[in-house]
């Protein structure tokens, strides 16, 4: 049916971020830019071809290649990580997630006119296979921001198996499957054309709410928050998102819900994204910090040289900082080490 780009999904290597997973094991210090500079604190002899802004660079290059979009390396690190992040963050990846079916979508996948294609979408997702063949073409772009998803962790696919002339997805349609997903959960809601507002509508979350209640169950608010104001429409909740105006919480009935995706930044980028991007670029400019204070213990650790010692940032299932030497793994983020 499509190509073999966009696939995410049984390379480890290609995944080091799972965003909405990540374990803040310390707050690092504010830092407004990562300096590629080595030389710092007391030490008297730079670490030799400690790069990390570059390394980081390249590896990413190599994962981008993988999945198939662009990405220029020239851009300053903060940018850098923000496109490819907003990317990363639009792929699907199914590890263990329950399958949950609507009973409502049950009577389309038995008598719609979409039946073919509902079955085949939840049969890839069963299958732990690739489900980001079925995504909107600007998936890949990384100034296109899903707000849907962003807010919701809800995720929309074009119900087609014809494959799109000009790139790996499906052909563009109007008919459309909705789906929220998170690590622990797929829940299939729903089907409905692509027309104004949808992408804004509750009524998502309403279904959660209503069938599948401890889905969003820790997203629920503990009591602090009577109603929520002002009551928009779907067009107008789409519009303000739009304009990069996150809303935070919700009213479904009488519970109010914080935003399971977390929301969104003024710049258009998602929160998780956004975060994450700025806690990177604070861990590499502290652990350069520390290696390079630290490098004599580490040469007596590593029985090197000092000059001899080779730190290199590499991604595999996580970032890690690897002495190339002895082709030790150092520490990988976001841990950093314990100052006395």
């Amino acid at each position: 049916m499509v190509g073999n780009s966009l696939n995410i999904s049984h390379t480890k290597k290609y995944t080091f971020i799972a965003i909405a997973q990540i374990k803040r094991y310390i707050c690092l210090p504010d830092c407004d830019v990562f300096s590629q500079s080595a030389v710092v604190g007391n030490a008297k002899e730079p670490i030799r071809r400690m790069d990390f802004e570059k390394n980081i660079k390249d590896e990413i290059f190599k994962i981008t290649q993988h999945i198939g979009f662009k990405i220029n390396r020239n851009q300053d690190l903060h940018k850098f990580l923000l496109n490819y992040l907003t990317v990363r963050k639009k792929l699907i990846e199914i590890e263990n997630q329950k399958i949950i079916i609507n009973s409502e979508l049950a009577k389309e996948i038995l008598f719609g006119d979409k039946r073919n294609e509902i079955k085949k979408i939840i049969e890839i997702a069963r299958q732990k296979g690739n489900l980001n063949f079925f995504l909107s073409k600007r998936a890949l772009q990384s100034n296109f921001h899903d707000h849907l998803q962003n807010e919701w962790n809800i995720y929309h696919f074009h119900l087609s198996l014809e494959k799109d002339k000009k790139s790996n997805f499906v052909k563009q349609c109007n008919s459309l499957l909705f789906a929220y997903i998170d690590k622990n959960y797929i829940v299939f809601l729903g089907t409905e054309t692509h027309k104004e507002g949808i992408f804004g509508d509750l009524k998502w979350v309403e279904i959660l709410h209503e069938k599948f209640p401890f889905v969003i169950e820790e997203f629920k608010d503990s009591g602090g928050i009577i109603d929520v104001y002002p009551k928009l429409n779907s067009l107008e909740r789409q519009t303000l998102w739009s304009k990069g105006i996150s809303l935070g919480f919700y009213k479904i009935k009488d519970t109010i819900y914080h935003s399971p995706g977390i929301g969104r930044v003024t710049s258009g980028h998602s929160m998780d994204v956004s975060t994450t991007a700025m806690e990177i670029m604070r861990w590499l400019k502290k652990i350069t910090e520390q290696l390079v204070n630290m490098k004599k213990i580490f040469a007596e650790q590593l029985n090197i040289n000092e000059d001899e010692i080779d730190f290199q940032l590499e991604i595999s299932n996580e970032i890690e900082i690897v002495e190339k030497k002895s082709n030790k793994v150092i520490i990988n983020f976001p841990k950093i080490f314990v100052e006395k």
